[in-house]
């Protein structure tokens, strides 16, 4: 049996299996590229940055 044997044996297993991989190099981008840039870049930068409070929020300016 080869790929386009079971793709039109199983259209719906197919389907799902294609998703199940979508999903699993959606994860690999997400967290095993972006988090480690991510964290190198908060280490050389620093956090949090000027224009934004210890948590991340935009500072509000004073018009004083």
């Amino acid at each position: 049996m080869n790929i386009y044997q079971f793709m039109s044996d199983s259209p719906w297993l197919t389907f799902f299996l294609a998703l199940i991989t979508l999903a699993l190099i959606d994860a690999i981008l997400r967290y095993c590229i972006n988090r480690p840039l991510r964290h190198a870049n908060i280490r050389k930068h620093g956090w949090p940055p000027e224009h934004c409070d210890a948590d991340g929020d935009f500072k509000k300016e004073d018009d004083d």
